[in-house]
């Protein structure tokens, strides 16, 4: 039976530096979003999955002498324990360099190719000479690899390419269609006005080969990204799309720097199948939103800059809290520790407050409603906030079982792991890593 709601957040690269900030910010809150749906009676399908190709996997592995096999894996690994923590209901479907997905990259390929939208020819391409391998316009910043930092060269090579420029006037008309920021907008349409047919020739082994005799490049991971959320919906390995199975993303939630190539590409291939008969529209998505940046000391959190922390020394719940408050959730906010801890206070007084039951029956509809109002714009802070507004009206009274109970259901949508029965000595060891106040 097909979900009422069918919620997609972009699949991750499992790098050997596990779940990051970012990602929590997207998965964690977003899990939240789709348990407010089920609590007020909306089905959902929300699955996950790997991205699991990649450079840095290859590079790695070579350096260490290991297959990128086994070390992409380990990765997975690590990212599985991480999601199990961060206590979501992300159904995982599927990881990209598996023989059971790479068989349905090939055959993507395979129907361009016989549609006359694949074709090989001779033509300047970006090259890294420290990656070896071939990079996309927007994979080179000032002139060097964003992956490596070396300086690009120019090549003259001979390259497989997607048709694309035959689909630009339908990507640009479409977007009409597509509820997404004006910003994301505005950028593909500016992309789409200096667009090239896309190059899917990459020189590296650890990729989905090219199905062609004598071939040795392999695809394009922006290739194995472009129809995963249809992959999500079968588990057929003689049909890529069987009848029947076919559901629109209702929502895909990702990050802005993905608002061209992998958005525009996945638009273009869903708008090939379209012409294919395999799906019954051209677009795939019928709203698409960017979390924000979650910042520290003004810049953008990374290793690199020694600014980063890590989810996994954080309680899952005080985290969760402290992202949906840290700001509006398009733009993101300023990283303190200090400022979390307020959530800790928070969950804290809530769990007394409804362990201590009396007789007070609380009318919860109409802060409720407000909650649901405020999950569908995606005004997160603002529930927090409401939360402890209420608990500052009603602090003085002592809930009955009915009012504790209907509380904590709705606080648990968005701090899965609260439980007012448990003092904070239970709490700290039930949860797996948690940093206890000092």
């Amino acid at each position: 039976m097909k979900a009422n709601f069918y919620c997609a957040v972009m699949f991750p690269y499992p790098s050997a530096a596990g779940l990051h900030l970012g990602h929590y910010y997207n998965y964690a809150i977003i899990d939240s979003y789709c348990r407010w749906l089920r609590h007020r009676g909306t089905t959902v399908f929300q699955p996950f999955g790997y991205d699991a190709f990649g450079l840095p996997a290859e590079n790695y592995a070579r350096k260490v002498g290991r297959d990128p096999t086994y070390v992409t894996y380990e990765n997975i690994a690590q990212f599985r324990r991480q999601m199990a923590r961060m206590n979501t209901c992300y159904e995982e479907r599927l990881i990209t360099c598996d023989p059971s997905y790479m068989k349905w990259t090939q055959w993507i390929f395979t129907r361009l190719h016989e549609r006359g939208l694949a074709y090989k020819a001779w033509g300047e391409v970006n090259w890294c000479p420290s990656c070896e391998t071939v990079l996309a316009n927007e994979q080179v910043i000032d002139g060097h690899c964003e992956r490596c930092g070396s300086t690009v060269e120019r090549r003259d090579m001979n390259q497989w390419y997607f048709r694309i420029t035959d689909y630009r006037d339908r990507l640009i008309a479409g977007l009409d269609r597509i509820d997404m920021p004006d910003s994301t907008k505005r950028m593909q349409r500016a992309w789409l006005a200096n667009l090239r047919d896309w190059c899917i020739s990459r020189q590296r082994t650890w990729g989905c080969p090219i199905p062609v005799e004598g071939e040795t490049d392999t695809l394009d991971t922006f290739v194995d990204s472009s129809f995963y959320y249809l992959r999500y919906l079968t588990d057929s390995d003689t049909e890529f799309l069987p009848e029947g199975c076919y559901q629109p993303v209702d929502l895909y939630v990702g990050g802005a720097e993905h608002a061209c190539m992998h958005l525009i590409y996945t638009r273009f291939i869903h708008m090939v199948l379209f012409d294919m008969g395999i799906v019954p529209q051209e677009e795939p998505f019928r709203k698409v939103i960017h979390q924000g940046v979650i910042r520290r000391d003004g810049a953008k959190m990374s290793k690199s800059k020694g600014n980063a922390v890590s989810p996994d020394d954080y309680d899952p719940d005080e985290l969760r809290l402290y992202l949906m408050f840290i700001g509006p959730y398009s733009e993101g906010g300023e990283w303190s520790d200090e400022h979390l801890v307020g959530q800790r206070r928070f969950l804290s007084r809530m769990r007394r407050w409804l362990a201590d039951r009396g007789s007070d029956r609380i009318e919860l509809s109409p802060f409720e409603d407000q909650v649901d109002c405020d999950v569908r714009a995606f005004k997160f802070n603002k529930i927090v906030s409401g939360f402890m507004e209420f608990y500052n009206r009603h602090k003085n009274l002592r809930p009955d079982e009915e009012t504790a109970r209907r509380v904590e259901e709705v606080l648990g949508v968005f701090a899965p792991g609260f439980c007012a029965l448990h003092s904070e000595d239970e709490r700290s060891r039930t949860v797996p890593g948690l940093l206890t106040p000092s």
